[in-house]
């Protein structure tokens, strides 16, 4: 009997109960639970949204001010690449003599 009333309760249900906990833990904190699921649970999941958000590998919902991000196991988030600055080399004098003699195209 305890069976039956346990899977009678949702998956967003479930979610909401624990968001709901983390938030009377910690209520004037900014709390966000990720989750890297199997294809089958992550589309489980996904399925409760819009159908227009099926080609993603990972979303976001928030329940009761905690963020709740559902990420597709084996997805890589792309970490933006910072941009390497070159100084300039500072050429000394004989490397600016050599350069110049070097460059010359003979006649």
């Amino acid at each position: 009997m305890e069976s039956n009333q346990e899977s009678s309760i949702g998956d967003i249900e479930k979610l909401a109960l624990i968001t709901d906990a983390i938030e009377n833990l910690f209520p004037t904190g900014q709390s966000a639970i990720i989750f890297e699921l199997e294809e089958e649970d992550f589309k489980k999941i996904q399925s409760y949204f819009r159908k227009i958000d099926n080609n993603y590998k990972r979303f976001k919902i928030d329940i009761s001010g905690v963020e709740v991000v559902f990420i597709l196991k084996g997805y890589e988030v792309e970490q933006p690449k910072e941009e390497i600055k070159e100084e300039p080399v500072k050429k000394t004098f004989f490397s600016k003599l050599k350069d110049l003699f070097t460059n010359k195209k003979s006649s």
